[in-house]
This record gives structure tokens, C-alpha cells and sequence, in this order.
């Protein structure tokens, strides 16, 4: 057997191969594009002074700050985008500039996290427009577990 007959007969294959690999990854893992964050040039970086002592801080321990990531993952996931019938209502429900978020953790496995909406940092928000729910509380366990979203 010559060697481009056994080309011949081996391409198929290694072409089902590639297909099933990468039919299998992407269905596997999910896709989604990452959006890195802005970040400002360093010259105008290098004119902004760091705070000597926080006045005021918001402190998360590791689990706490675990169980919000599961919730904010579920109440903003990375491909949705707001939806309805009123334009203006749309993309302010779409900012998460425009969520307050409550958490509490009541114990070493049970958190509640509470998104909810300040419709007033919205210069949009159409003045006829009504907004039953524009919201959610999540109960995340200490395994990052949704229990329930309310």
C-alpha cells in the first residue's frame, strides 16, 4: 500500500475526529466572549491618589462573596440581554448600574442576596411606564447551590 493510498484512507477518519472534538467542546464547555473591562491609560491612572484609610468599606469573607457570584451569574448572565416592548424601559432594566444588592449570610450555609431595582439613576425611564418586578432574592447554599429565587 502506497503511502497517499493510505492518505486517502485515513482523512476521513481523522476529519470525524476533529468534527467530533470540537462539536463536543463547544456544546461541553459553552461559549460566551469574555469582555475584559475597560481600563484607563496609566498617564491618567498615575494622577488619581489612592485612599490613605477607608472611610467606608463593604466587606465580603470568601463564601459570602461565592455565593453572590452564583447569583449575579444567574441574575445577569453573560449572553442575555434585556427584552419588552417599551425601548426606553429596556435598556434601563439592562444597566447593572441600576441594581441595588442586599446580602446577608445567616449562617455558614445559607446566604440571601436581594437585586433590586433604583429606577431613579435611570434619566430614561419613561414616565408612563410601570414596573411590577424588577428584581430577585436568591437563596444560595454554603455549596453554591441555588435553593430558591424569589
Amino acid at each position: 500500500m502506497n503511502v497517499r493510498t493510505r492518505t486517502q484512507r485515513l482523512a476521513p477518519l481523522l476529519l470525524g475526529v476533529v468534527l467530533c472534538v470540537l462539536s463536543q467542546g463547544c456544546s461541553h464547555f459553552g461559549y460566551y466572549k469574555y469582555e475584559r473591562p475597560e481600563r484607563i491609560p496609566s498617564a491618567e491612572g498615575a494622577r488619581i491618589r489612592d485612599p490613605q484609610a477607608f472611610q467606608t468599606t463593604t466587606e465580603l469573607d470568601g463564601p459570602t462573596l461565592a455565593a453572590f457570584q452564583v447569583a449575579l451569574k444567574d441574575f445577569f448572565p453573560p449572553d442575555a440581554k434585556a427584552s419588552g416592548n417599551h425601548e426606553r424601559l429596556v435598556r434601563c432594566l439592562g444597566r447593572r448600574d441600576l441594581f441595588d444588592v442586599r446580602i446577608q449570610k445567616v449562617n455558614d450555609d445559607l446566604y440571601v442576596i436581594a437585586f433590586s431595582a433604583n429606577l431613579d439613576r435611570c434619566e430614561e425611564m419613561p414616565p408612563d411606564a410601570v414596573v411590577l418586578d424588577a428584581g430577585a432574592t436568591y437563596l444560595i447554599d454554603g455549596k453554591g447551590r441555588i435553593l430558591d429565587i424569589r
